[in-house]
């Protein structure tokens, strides 16, 4: 349901997006589960990196949808701009959800775009990521995750740290799984990793070596706590000066 959902939604939004025109993006069908919305908005918005609002309508005309953000947009405070054209909402900076009529989808659709615009710039509207700290292979193990886990709860006002890597090369093509992430064997230096990137099956990847942003969390396996690592992005290396 997921995917189809997705699949329509894409299609319809390559029809019109112009990434230089739209500061967010929107969708609606009729007959889309109100179920899956918030998953879709979340591919939608990483895809595009434009704050996303999916919508599925009734038979009777009701809408519902889910909204993801990017960082520079609080989504309440976008909605709370078209509360007019809205039956209700809620949320907070990053996720909300909202009921709309069909009748006023249009109005909704025009007044979202135009709060956006105001409230993003430019630059915010420019994909990027906040590295917090450089963190060669030789440094990760257990006793740096437990520190690690020592910041959580991770959250909006708490993010979890996203380290990266110089130099990196995979040691064998990537193993897919479910069509669409990608389990790597890693390499800096002589040390190795395994990394997992989820939804990469699609991302064109430059010619090693990379330079990777990543996340890190406990992996149980086998009764054994191992330190997981998830790309968030990979890159060519940069060359050090």
């Amino acid at each position: 349901m997921e995917k189809q959902i997705l699949a329509a939604a894409i299609e319809s939004i390559d029809k019109a997006f112009d990434p230089a025109r739209d500061a967010a993006i929107l969708a609606a069908g009729r007959g889309w589960h109100p179920g899956v919305l918030g998953i879709v908005a979340s591919r939608i918005a990483r895809k595009y990196y434009r704050p996303a609002i999916v919508i599925g309508f009734d038979e009777n005309g009701m809408g519902k949808g889910s909204g993801r953000s990017i960082d520079g947009l609080n989504l309440v405070e976008a909605l709370t701009r078209c509360a007019s054209t809205l039956d209700k909402f809620g949320g907070h900076e990053m996720a909300a959800g909202l009921a709309v009529r069909e009748e006023n989808f249009a109005r909704f659709v025009a007044a979202f775009r135009s709060s956006a615009r105001e409230l993003l710039s430019q630059e915010a509207l420019q994909r990027s990521l906040r590295l917090d700290h450089e963190l060669p292979f030789a440094d990760i193990d257990i006793e740096f995750l437990g520190w690690h886990e020592l910041l959580q709860p991770f959250g909006n006002g708490n993010p979890q740290p996203i380290f990266f890597a110089r130099a990196v090369e995979p040691v064998a093509p990537p193993r897919v799984s479910n069509e669409k992430h990608l389990i790597f064997r890693l390499r800096q230096g002589d040390r190795h990793r395994r990394a997992v990137y989820f939804d990469g099956a699609a991302t064109e990847f430059p010619p090693p070596p990379w330079d990777i942003a990543f996340r890190i969390g406990a992996d149980e396996y086998d009764g054994e706590t191992l330190v997981g690592m998830r790309i968030e992005a990979v890159r060519a290396a940069e060359r050090m000066v």
